[in-house]
């Protein structure tokens, strides 16, 4: 009988497979108007498919109607959810998600965050939070997901209301696990945090709003999740960590959990690279890499 049971618990462990969360930023979807460029779509169809997530954040869908027709004839299986408001610059953000894999439940937005103690608005200022519930349909568990675009930039008053926003997002986790019970959560998404590849202050505000919420950084080993052009016009672009997915310690079990980086930035290895060497994945999709962690 304890040999069965062993057995049972064993198989039962071996058969339930990782569950993966992931952010990815594509930028300014389809159309780029800043450099006048077309999403390449065959090569981000191919980008999506190899981090292989079961629920993947997305940022900066400016054209949703056609994101929605695009994960609908290129990606079978995924199910795609959209913010109604993207901001000043019409960057909706929310989840693609494999509907075999987890149910989503509800699916929310918050506006506070936009401009936090100013006017709230669906079209100005920043972008909204999305706040979503799933359940995971192996294990029947619920969880919240929290899709974030925060504030760009390094100026002194950018850097200010991003640490605001991750404050808004603290409230929003201490609201909901009192409200409703549920205590798992992750957050994902491009939180411009540019002063964090060097341990500066977004570093260091990153680690307290993890230690405040019970959450994993899971993604900061990956090295870099962007590339921009560095300050300086020499051709050579510089890596950087902008994107980021938290999970709670609940969701990790004792086998830990794995992370990773897709397109170019694993290609480039995270260094320093020629713009023409970092391929189609940079110039004709994003500058932006997918992250990943699987747990």
């Amino acid at each position: 009988m304890k040999v069965t049971l062993t057995l049972a618990l064993f198989l039962i462990s071996t058969l339930t497979q990782a569950l993966t969360i992931g952010a990815y930023n594509i930028r300014n979807f389809d159309y780029d108007t800043r450099y006048r460029i077309k999403t390449n779509k065959p090569a981000l169809a191919e980008i999506i498919k190899k981090v292989e997530a079961d629920i993947l954040a997305v940022e900066e869908i400016s054209n949703t109607g056609e994101f929605e027709r695009f994960v609908s004839a290129n990606l079978p299986g995924y199910t795609v959810a959209l913010s109604r408001c993207g901001g000043r610059g019409q960057h909706h953000l929310g989840f693609i998600y494999k509907s075999n894999s987890v149910e989503m439940l509800s699916f929310n937005e918050d506006l506070s965050i936009t401009d936090p103690g100013g006017n709230v608005g669906c079209d100005t200022s920043s972008r909204p939070l999305v706040i979503a519930l799933f359940r995971d349909l192996q294990t029947n568990k619920k969880f919240y997901g929290l899709a974030a675009h925060l504030k760009a930039g390094s100026a002194r008053d950018a850097v200010s209301k991003r640490h605001e926003q991750l404050d808004i997002i603290s409230n929003w986790i201490s609201h909901l696990k009192t409200s409703t019970g549920i205590q798992d959560y992750f957050v994902a998404g491009d939180l411009n945090t540019t002063l964090f590849y060097n341990h500066g202050v977004d570093f260091r505000a990153l680690e307290k709003f993890a230690a405040n919420n019970g959450l994993v950084n899971a993604t900061q080993s990956v090295g870099c999740s962007s590339y921009w052009w560095g300050g300086t016009n020499d051709d050579i672009e510089d890596p950087s960590l902008i994107d980021h997915v938290f999970v709670s310690r609940s969701m990790i079990s004792k086998r830990g959990y794995t992370a990773k980086v897709g397109s170019h930035c694993l290609e480039a290895s995270c260094r320093s690279q020629e713009k023409r060497k970092l391929g189609v994945s940079y110039n004709q999709v994003s500058d932006h890499c997918p992250i990943s962690a699987s747990f």
